[in-house]
């Protein structure tokens, strides 16, 4: 069942036999043998295995896995060939409704334990509308061989990889040439993304430094570029630097009359549909109407900026990137909006100024990284937005973050989880806030 089962015991090993009753936040499954929480990769609820102990914390052990005793009926054969040694999709041994109701279980407990909310109504998770094949950036990591592939669970040990399960089609069919664009530079590249675009754009490589651009790589990626017309450009950037051959932009569409053109290495959600879902559903629950002054912090280039600036009547879009703030303001000139302010700052320092300046609100999005936005609530709470929306890629995060705005007046009224990554743990989840 993907597993290497049947290893032998070493004497003196602390051995378990435990059902799996759930799967946490995080790439395990958990059992509760006599009462103790042991955490065990690879496995699913309502796996009978028996494991040994690696490592104990504090209020947990750590397992790993050396037969599986009784399958679960949720599990499953994984379809990757990579799946024993690669780290990237922990999930993909369990049936994708069972992952579904774990996603929608984690966020509620986070809500619920970390954040003591209540209250609140938990609408059903959306789906991702494809569960294979869905990310249209797939971010490699490079060694000093200059193999290609992905780390192996808990280590930094490479697992080189010529194609992708959940890796767009497009992007499948150039890693080849991903891997030789490597190999010819003398750039120490770390990591290797490659981007597909909601069109029938070439696939775009952008290549993260670890040190100085080699001069001499401006030459070959030229010539690279050049054999290989059904690429559309090439990206290598490091600290303070940035290189680019041929068309370094792509498409991302956000409704079927508005589009973003980025730079392809700068963030943008991996899962085209599953992020059109995402706006669709930001933009029901705020009810944007010509009345409504928004603030959007960690805006990023755009993705709900130009959405939500259809409705409104101005937003204020606050991101730290400058490149992404460039990219931000060349789009709402293509898309013909006016009523955007495009603000490069840190959240937590605009937010201050904007409070200083006496700027008032009707509603607030934040779309933070996985840290969340701790300390933001005193100066949000001044601004006097009637609603604050929430998008999270982190469960724990969002819920500290909603239980501080809960001491500030804020009430929770409903969460809505979007799954983004099938087969693994990460889950996006929506969140409603309204003024007391």
């Amino acid at each position: 069942m993907g597993l290497a089962v049947g290893d032998r015991e070493t004497p003196g090993e602390e051995m378990i036999q435990a059902k799996v009753e759930a799967l946490a936040y995080g790439p395990y499954g958990v059992a509760r043998p006599q009462g103790h929480v042991v955490l065990i990769p690879r496995t699913a609820p309502g796996d009978e295995v028996k494991a040994r102990i690696v490592a104990r914390r504090a209020n947990y052990a750590i397992g790993e896995i050396v037969s599986l005793v009784t399958p679960s009926p949720v599990r499953q054969e994984p379809p990757c060939p990579y799946f024993d040694g690669c780290g990237g999709c922990p999930w993909q041994a369990v049936q994708y409704d069972a992952q579904l109701a774990a996603k929608q279980k984690n966020v509620e407990d986070a809500l619920r334990r970390i954040g003591k909310l209540s209250g609140f109504e938990l609408f059903p998770i959306l789906p991702s509308p494809s569960a294979y094949h869905y990310r249209r950036r797939v971010r490699l990591h490079a060694d000093g061989q200059k193999r290609l592939g992905y780390y192996r669970a808990f280590s930094h040990d490479l697992i080189e990889v010529d194609s992708c399960l959940v890796a767009d089609t497009q992007a499948n069919l150039r890693l080849g040439q991903a891997r030789n664009w490597l190999r010819s530079l003398k750039t120490p590249v770390e990591q290797l993304e490659l981007v597909v675009g909601d069109q029938e754009d070439p696939v775009v490589f952008a290549g993260k430094a670890g040190g100085k651009f080699a001069r001499d790589d401006d030459s070959t990626s030229s010539h690279f570029l050049k054999a290989h017309r059904e690429i559309g450009g090439l990206i290598l950037f490091g600290r303070g630097w940035r290189r680019s051959w041929g068309q370094g932009k792509v498409l991302i569409r956000l409704a079927e009359d508005l589009a973003l053109q980025i730079d392809a290495e700068l963030f943008s959600q991996v899962n085209s549909e599953g992020n059109l879902q995402l706006a669709r559903e930001l933009l029901a629950w705020g009810g944007f109407h010509p009345g409504d002054r928004v603030l959007e912090l960690y805006c990023g280039a755009g993705n709900f900026t130009l959405p939500i600036a259809k409705h409104a009547r101005e937003i204020v879009a606050v991101e730290s990137h400058p490149r992404s703030i460039q990219n931000g303001r060349t789009n709402s000139q293509l898309n013909r909006l006016s009523n955007i302010r495009w603000i490069c700052s840190p959240a937590d320092q605009a937010v201050r100024t904007l409070r200083g300046k006496g700027e008032s609100f009707t509603k607030i999005l934040l779309n933070p990284p996985r840290s969340g936005a701790k300390g933001l609530e005193d100066d949000l709470a001044s601004l006097g937005a009637e609603k604050i929306l929430y998008v999270s890629c982190e469960p724990p995060t969002l819920a500290r973050d909603l239980a501080a705005l809960d001491r500030k007046g804020y009430k929770l009224v409903r969460v809505r989880p979007v799954d983004l990554f099938p087969h693994t743990y990460h889950v996006e989840a929506v969140a409603e806030m309204v003024r007391r």
